[in-house]
């Protein structure tokens, strides 16, 4: 059943950026609009010849990593797709939304362009999408019940996962057996909960999420490549084994593992939802004396977590969540770092940890004086 619109008069278009790489040559751009994923190709030896095509190319070039440029490569490069984009993925009318899973979200129709010079205009070429060729920015990690091979894999990580590269080919697996014993759900059976969100929000990632027939909510997080999943669903894991023998602890919990339809790969895990907002937030207008008490809770729950070897990494306050009952929440344990709050020779160390948090007090202005 489709939900109301916040804005059913004129629906915003909406639109995110998924993945940009970009070389001294050649960008690769990808971006969801309007719930529908595109896949764009642009290269210098493309756009040479007549007009300014090639210079204008390569000014944006010198400076994607700035907004305003990013916001003006964007305009350049979609203008020749704006009649594509409004046949194949209109906004949606009518002031409904429907129903969006996790499936539906991951496997969104895909076009795929190429960008020629064609007598100095900007033309949009328009190829067979091959996630092979074309890349595929959907969170996949291939779970196997066996090495067919063991003699050609080998093992990576040293968590409780067993996670293994091949030697030769440019494959990773895990085994299903050492994932978390945590319920495993389809990914067609978590839908987005999207109160609150804008229209223009609609082309973002699911977050919240339910169980399709149910009131079950969940924070989801997608498995994607390179971004310390299995590390956080390990390390979540050993947290929740850990409340056999100690209190709870603030921090996130891991309570479900999301796996594609068909082919049981991981798509990505599930995490109780907290209501709430981050310290980051929250700081400002705060009293000393409740962001003691938060600092307090944060340092309590740290001091556990590294009485049972566990670094939370990422220490910063947009890693605390106040939840409802105005306590501090220790989230995201995937191993990044911030160089504000930790120097990278002192990520993921029990040092570091406790680096971040002396810099997480100068941040909320606690002091040994206040």
């Amino acid at each position: 059943m489709a939900s109301q619109s916040p804005d059913a008069e004129s629906p915003a278009a909406s639109f995110c950026m998924l993945e940009l790489l970009a070389s001294g040559h050649a960008v690769e751009y990808a971006f969801m609009y309007n719930g529908t994923r595109f896949f764009l190709f642009i290269s210098a030896e493309k756009l040479a010849g007549d007009g300014n095509l090639l210079d204008e190319f390569y000014n944006f070039l010198k400076d994607l990593d700035d907004p305003d440029t990013m916001f003006q490569f964007e305009e350049w490069v979609l203008s020749p797709l704006n009649n594509f984009l409004r046949s194949v993925a209109p906004r949606q009318g009518g002031g409904t939304r429907r129903p969006v899973t996790l499936l539906n979200y991951f496997s969104p129709p895909t076009y795929a362009f190429t960008f020629i010079n064609n007598g100095g205009s900007l033309i949009a070429i328009q190829e067979d999408y091959h996630g092979q060729i074309h890349g595929d920015t959907s969170p996949r990690t291939r779970l196997v019940d066996s090495l067919p091979d063991s003699k050609s894999w080998a093992r990576v990580s040293t968590s409780g996962i067993d996670h293994f590269v091949h030697n030769t080919l440019d494959l990773s697996v895990v085994l299903r057996s050492s994932l978390p014993p945590v319920p495993h759900m389809l990914a067609s059976e978590l839908e987005r909960v999207d109160d609150g969100l804008r229209d223009e929000e609609m082309s973002d990632m699911p977050r919240k999420v339910r169980r399709v027939g149910t009131e079950d909510v969940f924070f989801f997080k997608g498995g994607f490549k390179d971004h310390g999943h299995l590390r956080e669903i390990d390390l979540l894991s050993q947290i929740n084994r850990s409340r056999q023998f100690v209190p709870p602890f603030r921090t996130s919990t891991l309570v479900g593992i999301v796996v594609w339809d068909g082919d049981k790969d991981l798509m990505g895990f599930l995490l109780e939802h907290i209501e709430g907002e981050t310290l980051a937030s929250r700081m400002d207008s705060a009293s000393i004396a409740t962001k003691r008490r938060w600092i307090a809770q944060v340092e309590s729950t740290l001091r556990r977590l590294h009485e049972i070897n566990i670094v939370w990494g990422d220490v910063k306050p947009d890693n605390v969540i106040i939840n409802g009952d105005e306590d501090a929440v220790l989230i995201d344990f995937g191993g990044g770092y911030t160089p504000a709050y930790v120097n990278q020779e002192f990520q993921q160390t029990i040092q570091g940890d406790l680096i971040g948090l002396d810099h997480m007090k100068a941040a909320l202005g606690l002091t040994d004086k206040t």
